[in-house]
């Protein structure tokens, strides 16, 4: 009897060694049905889907998933995003089976060339890959290795690889599809046709059914939080809008001193700009420390020290080699430094030049002391008998300030002009509360009144 135990015991021991070997990741289902997780690129190509990729297959590897059904639609994008998500696809241990429902042109040509297959919206095109920096053509550097990971991810599929280099370099000629000097573009007929994709489908169930998955589990993986916060804060116009509103409000909020809500709303904006280029795994710290201490310096300069000074020099000058760092790319850098600047000029001029004949701006740069249940600002007592009264600016006018009046504090207002702290000033017109002074000239009178 113990002999027949034993021996059952070894036989148990036995079948259960094999089934590690029988029951393949996918295969294990009660129902013998597949297992498919599906994923979506769609957009600009950019880093923050690189996070999100690599989530898919962690899960779909960790589920033993058959395959990953990867959804692209894309005119483009990043170059390093892109060569990012090749590095994805091909490390995976669970095969990649793309659709290109309607476009991968330029960065998304190298995601589809990546997938073990590739599937073909009937209409769809692929192709265009010639990498650019901004409106320029990449120098020849950029442009060999673009075309050597385009050729690579073809090669490794057994695809042909002088297709691929001729959608990224122009001189790569191939007869009856491309001419010398344009890049290749194939339609989904043209790519099954020469062997760059393997159907021509019209949904990505009819895909699944061409590759005998159609009663497969499918598991659709949505972006989460985090992937979704830094999609919208790294599209290239939020960012931008970002950028341009945080310098903007935060220079206005150093002309305007004391009034506040352009130094939170300038704060806020690039904080928001900041956060979404950390949330980014390419992201260099000293970035962020840069962003920082300029923002650290800009408030020194407006709550500390006023006077656009040495701390508010260098906390701009901060920010924007901040901006540069989390840029993409120098190009994209210099171009929203410089819309920024140019609508911060802007700004400044309408401030400049009409701040001070509206009510808005009335109310934000002098606050005055006395006001009634309504809210109605009433002009302090005797403020008419100040007209053509001399004394001194006790702050910065920017255009806004104070100044020493008839030996009291009083708020006053220039014409746009900047006019420092302790220069004798002389009261020109008083519209309602608003007091407007101009410098007075060495040689004219002091006592003088109109």
């Amino acid at each position: 009897m113990q002999n027949l135990a034993k021996h059952n015991w070894l036989f148990i021991a036995v079948l259960l060694l094999c089934s590690l070997f029988w029951l393949q990741p996918g295969q294990a289902w009660a129902d013998g049905s597949k297992l498919v997780y599906e994923a979506k690129l769609e957009g600009e190509i950019s880093q923050y889907m690189v996070s999100y990729l690599e989530r898919v297959h962690q899960e779909a590897a960790a589920a033993g998933a058959d395959v990953v059904l990867l959804e692209l639609d894309t005119y483009g994008g990043y170059v390093d995003a892109a060569v990012s998500l090749k590095q994805v696809i091909m490390d995976s241990e669970v095969p990649t089976y793309c659709y290109v429902n309607d476009k991968a042109i330029s960065a998304g040509s190298l995601i589809a060339l990546s997938c073990e297959k590739i599937a073909m919206k009937t209409g769809g095109s692929i192709g265009a890959a010639e990498p650019r920096l901004g409106d320029e053509k990449a120098d020849e550097k950029v442009v060999s290795f673009w075309t050597a990971q385009l050729t690579s991810a073809a090669e490794s599929h057994g695809r042909d690889t002088k297709l691929a280099a001729a959608m990224s370099d122009s001189r790569v000629v191939i007869e009856g599809l491309s001419e010398a000097g344009r890049l290749l573009t194939l339609t989904s007929a043209q790519a099954v046709q020469y062997g760059m994709a393997d159907f021509v489908v019209n949904s990505s169930s009819e895909l699944l059914s061409s590759l005998e998955l159609s009663s497969a589990n499918i598991v659709s993986i949505p972006y989460n939080f985090q992937e979704q916060a830094t999609q919208i804060l790294n599209n290239s116009v939020v960012s931008t809008v970002l950028l341009v509103l945080g310098i903007g409000c935060l220079v206005l909020e150093v002309l305007f001193a004391g009034v506040g809500i352009f130094a939170a709303l300038g704060v806020t904006s690039l904080a928001l700009y900041f956060i979404g280029a950390l949330l980014l795994s390419y992201t260099a710290w000293i970035a962020v420390a840069l962003a920082v201490a300029g923002l650290v310096l800009l408030i020194l300069e407006i709550f500390v020290v006023p006077g656009f000074g040495a701390c508010g020099i260098l906390g701009i000058a901060s920010i924007v080699g901040a901006v540069i760092c989390v840029a993409p790319s120098m190009m994209a850098a210099m171009l929203q430094i410089g819309l920024a600047l140019l609508v911060t000029l802007l700004l400044i001029f309408i401030s400049l030049k009409f701040g001070r004949t509206r009510r808005v701006w009335n109310r934000l740069i002098l606050q005055d002391s006395t006001s009634t249940e309504s809210g109605y600002v009433s002009p302090p007592v005797g403020i008419n008998d100040l007209l053509g009264e001399c004394g001194m600016a006790l702050t910065d006018l920017r255009p806004s300030g104070a100044a020493l009046l008839n030996g009291k504090r009083t708020d006053v207002l220039t014409e746009g002009s900047f006019v420092l702290r302790g220069t004798k000033v002389r009261v020109i017109k008083v519209e309602g509360s608003s007091v407007i002074v101009v410098p007075v000239e060495k040689d004219e009178p002091e006592s003088a009144k109109a």
